[in-house]
């Protein structure tokens, strides 16, 4: 699992030998939601609002190093 991202109450993960389509973790103490990384469609709610919404906002600066990591991590061989 790579951590990609980390702020005072969320995480951005991308997760090896993920399923398709390719997304990322955003994790909260109150809970976790998928975002697809093209188009950053949030698949599955389950993070706070707030942190998502920050979340989404700094996923959007930073889409190349969303889809290396998810190459690098889900590689198949």
């Amino acid at each position: 699992m790579a951590t990609v991202h980390t702020d005072r109450n969320w995480k951005i993960k991308i997760y090896p030998d993920d399923h398709a389509p390719p997304h990322f973790h955003v994790q909260t103490p109150e809970g976790e939601s998928l975002v697809q990384i093209d188009g950053l469609r949030v698949l599955g709610k389950g993070a706070e609002p707030t942190a998502l919404k920050a979340a989404l906002t700094w996923a959007r600066a930073h889409t190349a190093e969303l889809w290396q990591v998810w190459y690098e991590q889900n590689r198949r061989t």
